[in-house]
Protein backbone atom coordinates (compact mmCIF):
# COMPACT_ATOMS: atom_id res chain seq x y z
CA UNK A 1 0.00 0.00 0.00
CA UNK A 2 1.22 3.50 -0.86
CA UNK A 3 0.41 6.63 1.13
CA UNK A 4 0.37 9.82 -0.95
CA UNK A 5 0.04 13.38 0.38
CA UNK A 6 -1.61 15.93 -1.93
CA UNK A 7 -1.48 19.67 -1.37
CA UNK A 8 -4.29 21.79 -2.84
CA UNK A 9 -3.62 25.53 -3.00
CA UNK A 10 -6.90 27.22 -3.99
CA UNK A 11 -6.85 30.95 -4.70
CA UNK A 12 -9.09 33.23 -6.78
CA UNK A 13 -10.94 30.27 -8.36
CA UNK A 14 -7.63 28.71 -9.45
CA UNK A 15 -5.64 25.75 -8.14
CA UNK A 16 -1.86 25.47 -8.03
CA UNK A 17 -0.98 22.56 -10.31
CA UNK A 18 2.15 20.84 -11.55
CA UNK A 19 2.50 19.34 -15.00
CA UNK A 20 4.23 15.96 -14.77
CA UNK A 21 7.39 15.20 -16.75
CA UNK A 22 8.06 11.52 -16.13
CA UNK A 23 6.90 8.07 -17.17
CA UNK A 24 3.39 7.55 -18.46
CA UNK A 25 2.25 10.80 -16.80
CA UNK A 26 4.20 13.22 -19.05
CA UNK A 27 2.07 16.30 -19.72
CA UNK A 28 -0.62 15.44 -17.16
CA UNK A 29 -1.66 17.99 -14.54
CA UNK A 30 -1.59 17.04 -10.86
CA UNK A 31 -1.54 18.55 -7.40
CA UNK A 32 1.87 18.91 -5.79
CA UNK A 33 2.01 15.42 -4.33
CA UNK A 34 4.18 12.51 -3.42
CA UNK A 35 4.86 9.49 -1.29
CA UNK A 36 5.09 9.88 2.44
CA UNK A 37 8.55 8.93 3.70
CA UNK A 38 8.78 6.18 6.30
CA UNK A 39 7.97 7.55 9.78
CA UNK A 40 7.29 11.01 8.31
CA UNK A 41 4.59 13.16 9.88
CA UNK A 42 1.83 13.55 7.29
CA UNK A 43 1.70 17.34 7.70
CA UNK A 44 5.46 17.68 7.20
CA UNK A 45 5.28 15.34 4.19
CA UNK A 46 2.60 17.46 2.50
CA UNK A 47 4.57 20.66 3.10
CA UNK A 48 7.79 19.01 1.86
CA UNK A 49 6.20 17.72 -1.34
CA UNK A 50 4.70 21.14 -2.14
CA UNK A 51 8.12 22.76 -1.71
CA UNK A 52 9.94 20.09 -3.75
CA UNK A 53 7.51 20.23 -6.64
CA UNK A 54 6.73 23.97 -6.81
CA UNK A 55 9.36 25.91 -4.85
CA UNK A 56 6.65 27.45 -2.69
CA UNK A 57 6.55 27.32 1.09
CA UNK A 58 3.03 26.46 2.19
CA UNK A 59 1.04 26.43 5.39
CA UNK A 60 -1.62 23.73 5.69
CA UNK A 61 -5.04 25.20 6.48
CA UNK A 62 -7.41 22.24 6.30
CA UNK A 63 -7.97 18.59 5.54
CA UNK A 64 -9.98 17.95 2.36
CA UNK A 65 -10.29 14.22 2.94
CA UNK A 66 -8.87 10.76 2.56
CA UNK A 67 -9.35 8.79 -0.63
CA UNK A 68 -9.06 5.01 -0.63
CA UNK A 69 -8.09 4.02 -4.21
CA UNK A 70 -7.74 0.52 -5.62
CA UNK A 71 -5.92 -0.24 -8.86
CA UNK A 72 -5.58 -3.72 -10.40
CA UNK A 73 -2.25 -4.28 -8.62
CA UNK A 74 -2.00 -1.50 -6.06
CA UNK A 75 -3.79 0.05 -3.09
CA UNK A 76 -3.24 3.79 -2.55
CA UNK A 77 -4.34 6.04 0.30
CA UNK A 78 -4.48 9.73 -0.71
CA UNK A 79 -4.39 12.34 2.06
CA UNK A 80 -5.56 15.67 0.65
CA UNK A 81 -4.66 18.93 2.37
CA UNK A 82 -5.76 22.49 1.71
CA UNK A 83 -2.87 24.99 1.89
CA UNK A 84 -1.86 28.55 1.24
CA UNK A 85 1.44 29.94 -0.02
CA UNK A 86 3.49 31.73 2.64
CA UNK A 87 6.77 32.21 0.77
CA UNK A 88 9.17 30.98 -1.86
CA UNK A 89 9.00 31.24 -5.61
CA UNK A 90 8.43 28.84 -8.47
CA UNK A 91 11.34 26.43 -8.69
CA UNK A 92 11.22 22.77 -9.64
CA UNK A 93 13.19 19.80 -10.94
CA UNK A 94 12.65 19.80 -14.72
CA UNK A 95 13.27 16.03 -14.81
CA UNK A 96 10.06 15.53 -12.79
CA UNK A 97 7.95 18.65 -13.49
CA UNK A 98 7.36 20.46 -16.82
CA UNK A 99 5.43 23.42 -15.49
CA UNK A 100 3.91 24.93 -12.34
CA UNK A 101 0.97 27.30 -12.59
CA UNK A 102 -2.40 28.29 -11.18
CA UNK A 103 -5.09 26.74 -13.39
CA UNK A 104 -8.72 27.87 -13.54
CA UNK A 105 -11.11 25.54 -11.68
CA UNK A 106 -13.51 25.26 -14.65
CA UNK A 107 -10.64 24.25 -16.92
CA UNK A 108 -9.53 21.55 -14.45
CA UNK A 109 -13.07 20.21 -13.98
CA UNK A 110 -13.42 19.87 -17.77
CA UNK A 111 -10.12 18.04 -18.29
CA UNK A 112 -10.13 14.47 -19.53
CA UNK A 113 -8.50 11.59 -17.66
CA UNK A 114 -5.56 11.87 -20.06
CA UNK A 115 -5.03 15.53 -19.06
CA UNK A 116 -5.68 15.42 -15.29
CA UNK A 117 -3.88 12.72 -13.36
CA UNK A 118 -6.32 10.94 -11.08
CA UNK A 119 -9.29 12.36 -12.97
CA UNK A 120 -12.40 12.19 -10.79
CA UNK A 121 -10.40 11.78 -7.57
CA UNK A 122 -8.66 15.12 -8.21
CA UNK A 123 -11.89 16.79 -9.37
CA UNK A 124 -13.58 15.80 -6.11
CA UNK A 125 -10.86 17.57 -4.11
CA UNK A 126 -10.97 20.65 -6.37
CA UNK A 127 -14.72 20.94 -5.76
CA UNK A 128 -14.26 20.55 -2.00
CA UNK A 129 -11.63 23.31 -1.96
CA UNK A 130 -13.84 25.60 -4.08
CA UNK A 131 -16.90 24.90 -1.92
CA UNK A 132 -14.96 25.27 1.35
CA UNK A 133 -15.78 21.71 2.38
CA UNK A 134 -12.86 20.73 4.55
CA UNK A 135 -12.08 19.71 8.10
CA UNK A 136 -9.80 21.55 10.51
CA UNK A 137 -6.32 20.06 10.76
CA UNK A 138 -6.98 19.03 14.36
CA UNK A 139 -9.36 16.38 12.96
CA UNK A 140 -6.11 14.44 12.51
CA UNK A 141 -4.22 13.32 15.59
CA UNK A 142 -0.52 12.47 15.65
CA UNK A 143 0.88 10.03 18.16
CA UNK A 144 4.51 8.99 18.38
CA UNK A 145 5.14 6.08 20.71
CA UNK A 146 8.77 5.52 19.64
CA UNK A 147 10.21 7.30 22.71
Amino acid sequence: MDIIVNTVVYKDNKVLMVQENWGKFVGMWNFPAGHLDEFENIFIGAIREAKEETGYDVCLTGFLGLQNVFYPNKHVILLNFLAEIVGGEIEFDKDEIMNVEFVEVDKLLNMSDSELRGGNARKEMIKRARDKKFLPLDAISNFDFRN
